[in-house]
């Protein structure tokens, strides 16, 4: 972690520029005089995400073999095409067929998928959150940088997911954007817990409990071995591109390639930093007697699902990604909650916040340092 602290303030800087330029927007977003330009600010910054992971190359997770499938993807739908399909998702491969038939060139492949997965996040915290500023700085340091740039297909399923799950409260177009995320990656197939997430808010009891129990099953490890035995089981009907991946992400966790982090410390780390997130929101409820809004509580709710999920996953760092789906929720639900935040509090967190973004950022850029620094475009 020492080496990447020293990486950023040297080749790596490109990454801690940006942290600091959205810290200071999250700062003068709180300002009343500056407030109403938090839009704009926001849309700028979108867009230099977008330009920034659309014109890497070679940086990030899963270069090569995203890479390799637009060169070689089959724009006939012949038999390779199916092959492909076996590796990666029908939504995924058809948006490579679609851009493979206007150009051959791989740049343009990643601009268009930052557009669509950014695009859906940005146009989710524009809806859900009267703060997008901070909701984007917290999205930066904990999402794009281990996720956006490299998961080419997931990100995308990462955003329809977050519509799927606001459309449970709003009762329209929940399998339209369940359905179609399913196409772009098979694991946003867990987001169909949220339409069994009571939208009336967990009491403080409740939450505790729920995350208490959690932890303790995911100690002894009690999901993770049943997955152990599903998988074994369906080992034997191998050919099914989901009951492999099942049985590599548990039969054989142990040589899964998961980087330079110790799963351990970095578990506890991420514990912390949402048990820190969480009682903040919960001071929040207490000094407004615990009425907000509906969005709010039902969106609270799906994060301490979230977080109940990582506890509950403990043995597989790759399986616990899949609580993503629910935790990803937190862009937006510190944008509401910010917004209840009266100045005294916002004045305490901050700081709280630049240490956590600074370290969440450095976390990121642990696991395989090497592929992001030095950061490198198409122009190089």
């Amino acid at each position: 972690m020492v080496d990447v602290i020293q990486k950023l303030f040297g080749e790596g800087f490109i990454y801690l520029f940006i942290f600091l330029i959205f810290f200071f927007l999250t700062v003068i977003e709180s300002i009343n005089e500056f407030n109403k330009y938090r839009q704009v600010t926001a849309t700028i910054s979108i867009v230099c995400l977008i330009l920034f992971t659309g014109f890497r190359w070679d940086t990030g997770t899963d270069w090569k073999s995203y890479s390799e499938l637009f060169q070689d993807v089959d724009v006939s739908f012949g038999e390779l095409f199916f092959l492909q399909l076996y590796s990666f998702d029908f939504g995924y491969v058809f948006l490579n067929i679609l851009v493979k038939y206007f150009t051959s060139s791989y740049t343009v492949l990643l601009i268009v998928d930052s557009f669509i997965a950014l695009g859906l996040v940005f146009l989710f915290i524009k809806k859900y959150s009267p703060n997008p500023n901070i909701s984007i700085f917290v999205f930066y340091n904990a999402f794009f940088v281990a996720q956006f740039m490299g998961s080419n297909r997931r990100i995308i399923a990462l955003g329809l997911a977050l519509f799927a799950i606001a459309s449970v409260i709003k009762k329209s177009n929940f399998w339209f954007f369940q359905t179609t995320a399913f196409f772009f990656h098979k694991s946003s197939i867990v987001a169909l817990i949220a339409k069994f997430v009571p939208k009336e808010r967990f009491s403080t009891k409740k939450i505790a409990a729920i995350l208490c129990i959690s932890l303790l099953i995911g100690i002894l490890q009690l999901p993770f071995k049943i997955l152990e035995l599903i998988s074994g089981t369906l080992s034997s009907f191998s050919g099914f591109s989901v009951i492999d991946k099942l049985s590599t992400y548990t039969l054989e966790s142990e040589n899964v390639v998961l980087g330079n982090r110790d799963p351990v410390v970095m578990m506890f780390l991420s514990i912390v930093k949402r048990c820190v997130f969480l009682i903040f929101y919960l001071i929040i409820i207490y000094k407004k007697k615990g009425k907000l809004d509906l969005i709010s509580d039902f969106f609270l709710n799906i994060y301490i699902i979230g977080f109940s999920l990582y506890l509950l996953l403990n043995g597989s760092e790759v399986i616990q990604v899949s609580s993503s789906y629910f935790t990803f929720i937190e862009i937006v639900v510190i944008g509401r909650f910010w917004n209840y935040a009266d100045k005294r509090d916002k004045l305490i967190f901050l700081p709280v916040l630049f240490f956590y973004g600074f370290f969440q950022l450095v976390s990121s850029l642990t696991a395989f340092p090497e592929l992001y620094i030095p950061y490198k475009s198409f122009l190089n």
